[in-house]
Parts: structure tokens; sequence; C-alpha cells
């Protein structure tokens, strides 16, 4: 008797520049060797902080305690989050540039995916392959569980937020790439887009504390929003011992993990329009428009 054949209701479509991408580094060993230098640098951390934590004791003539071990995970993750803002531009930053280079830009301008769907592809790609190394780290992140007495749902917490920040910095990567002709001045734009970021959150934070009451934490809030280092700071202090950056706010939804949740969307907005921006910097009637919109100008100055 033969056996009855199941059909799927619909096929899920993969953008063809991820499921290239995807066959390229399963066929490649260069991503298993990446992997291997990334467990071991983590590695080398996680065992450097527990020898730091044991040497701090002993030298007080204290016996550490396993608790105390709770400050490996967010060591091992702040490592992680430095290691998503070097690598994701040098993926990002030269998916547009490095296709120019190659000469292949005109050829894929030429298929059917739309700008959009371009840039889509390209950043989802780098965010899959960054997050194969955050999911490759998750057993040596575990240990710090185990002895240090968090909970696997803080686990989940930080995937979350290294997935929200993998999508920001490879949306400012794609844009950057977009911006310059060379896949290095694309990665050292996405570097001074870091510097802009913070510096539009942090300066305008410091003015509203040194010259108004500690009492405006509304407004550093707001502030604040848009800069991930914040968001990871806040994140990890809300899951060590429930402390806030923000206390003392009149708004209390703005503080705990409520100022963590708005964080995330506020970056995924961000992320969204420089994917937006990159799209349009790539669209073929881009110049046309712009040429369109300059000869109007010089007709009018000339009738002027």
């Amino acid at each position: 008797m033969a056996m009855p054949k199941f059909k799927l209701p619909g096929k899920i479509r993969i953008n063809p520049i991820v499921k290239k991408d995807l066959k390229v580094i399963s066929r490649s060993m260069k991503i298993a060797w990446g992997v291997f230098i990334y467990e071991m640098v983590l590695a080398l951390v996680f065992f450097f902080a527990m020898y730091i934590i044991f040497d701090a004791f002993s030298s007080y003539g204290y016996t550490s305690d396993y608790q105390d071990f709770i400050a490996l995970f967010p060591i091992i993750a702040g490592v992680e989050f430095c290691i998503i803002a070097l690598i994701m531009p040098v993926i990002t930053a030269s998916a547009i540039s490095g296709e120019k280079e190659k000469q292949t830009f005109d050829l894929l301008m030429t298929t059917v995916m739309t700008p959009r769907a371009i840039v889509r592809g390209k950043v989802e790609s780098a965010v899959i392959r960054m997050m194969v190394f955050i999911v490759g780290s998750i057993p040596l992140m575990a240990l710090s569980f185990t002895i240090g007495g968090l909970s696997w749902w803080n686990l989940f917490v930080t995937m979350i937020a290294f997935l929200i920040f993998a999508i920001l910095t490879g949306s400012m990567g794609i844009f950057a790439s977009t911006l310059t002709k060379k896949s290095i001045t694309g990665i050292i734009l996405t570097y001074v887009f870091y510097f802009i970021f913070g510096t539009m959150s942090v300066f305008p934070t410091l003015i509203v504390v040194l010259t108004s009451t500690f009492a405006s934490g509304s407004v550093i809030s707001v502030l604040m929003l848009i800069n991930p280092v914040a968001a990871v700071i806040e994140m990890f202090m809300l899951m060590l011992g429930g402390d806030t950056l923000f206390s003392g706010n009149p708004l209390g939804f703005w503080s705990g993990w409520g100022w963590v949740v708005l964080s995330g969307v506020a970056m995924l907005l961000i992320s969204w329009g420089l994917q937006r921006l990159a799209a349009w910097r790539i669209d073929p009637l881009h110049g046309y428009i712009i040429q369109e919109k300059r000869k109007k100008k010089v007709k009018g100055v000339a009738l002027n």
C-alpha cells in the first residue's frame, strides 16, 4: 500500500541573495575556521575573567562563592557585542561597493529583484552569518548560567538583543556601502556612523544633565533610546541586580524593561530607514530623477 503524499500549503520564499550566500558558506571552510577562532577568543576571555575573579577573592583572604561568577555573563556578552560591531561592517560595508569593484553591480541590477529586495537580502545574509557565530557561543555562555544563577530567559533576551544589534550595524554598513565606491571606505564610514549615533545621544544628554536638574529623566531616556551601548548596559543591570540607569523617571514605562523594549523598537525603525535609503541610493531611477531636477533648476535660472 502506497503511503499518501503530503504537500505543504506553500513554499517558503527565500531571498535569492540569501540562498546563494548560504550555499557558498556551506561549501567553504572559512566559516568553520571563523567560528573556531571566535570560540577560542571567547574561551580565553572566559577563563581569564574566571582567573581574575578567583585572584581578587584570594588576595583579600575570601573564598569565592559560585554566585560571584554571575559577572562572567556580562563580560562574555559584552565581548560578543564588540565582535558584532567590528565584524558586521566588514561584511555589509562591502556588499554594494564590492559588487562595483568586481563590476557585477550592473548585472545585479538587471535581475528581477527590486532594490529593496537586494538590500534586504544583503543584510539578511550578513545577519545569518553573524548569528551562526552567536549560536555557536551558547554552550560557553551557558556555563555562566549554570554556575552563576541566571535564568534561561536571560539568555533568550540576550540572543534577541544580539539579533537587533546585528540588524542595526548591518543596516549602517549597507547604507555606507551605497555611498562609496571602495569597500575599505565603506568600512571606515560605518565606524563614523557609530561615532555619530553615539554623539547624537551622549552629548545632548550631558547638556541636559549639566544645565538642569536630574529629575529630567524622561528627556534623557528619549535621547538615549538610539544608543545601543545604553540599551546593553540597562539590560545587564536589570538582569544582574534589578537596577536601572534612568531611576527617578516620572514616566514609569520609560524605565526598566519597558525602556529596553522601546530602545529595541527604535533601533529596528532606524535600521528600516537606513535600508530604505540604501535601496533608494541603488535604484536606477535615482540618477535619472536627480538629473531631471537639475535640468529644471537650470531652466528656471535661465528663464529668470
